[in-house]
């Protein structure tokens, strides 16, 4: 019996190494399959990705046209009920292909109206984003708003028929 262990021991071993061989060549293959399925989700993703920079170049104005972003935020209170005390346009940036401009507004209002302001302000025809806020008071609300307004000089933008050729 004790010769018949000794044959058993070293073939099991083998067969323990080669079932962890085994596991660990099917895990590398599945890492493999894993990264060729992302790479191929990946190169659409770049594609998609590209796409979508195109139309946010399209969508951001060749200008920063203050004045008229401001008319938009005298439209916006108008419509939210909001009165705005003070709007004052600080200093334009330039960075890479796209400039922007801090547009600060004071008004005054409740929250329901202060909410409308704020989205109509940010579902305008531009891209805008809220850089910051502060808010005072109680029912009537004193509120100082930061929007940072963007674009992309024309000379710099290149169209989708351009980039082709």
């Amino acid at each position: 019996m004790r010769g018949q262990q000794f044959f058993y021991e070293p073939m099991q071993r083998e067969i323990l190494t080669t079932e962890l061989e085994t596991r660990r060549l099917q895990q590398i293959e599945q890492e493999i399959l894993t990264l060729k399925e992302r790479h191929e989700n990946l190169s659409a993703f770049v594609e998609d990705t590209e796409r979508q920079l195109d139309a946010a170049q399209i969508f951001l104005p060749t200008t920063l046209m203050p004045d008229k972003f401001i008319d938009e935020l005298y439209q916006a209170a108008d419509f939210s009920q909001a009165r705005l005390i003070s709007v004052q346009a600080g200093d334009i940036h330039a960075a890479d292909e796209i400039q922007s401009q801090v547009v600060t507004v004071k008004l005054q209002t409740n929250y329901i109206s202060l909410l409308n302001f704020i989205r109509e302000v940010l579902d305008g025809g531009r891209f805008v984003s809220l850089e910051k806020f502060s808010v005072e008071g109680g029912d009537i609300l004193t509120c100082t708003l930061d929007f940072k307004i963007f674009s992309a000089p024309s000379q710099k933008i290149k169209s989708p028929a351009a980039k082709s050729k």
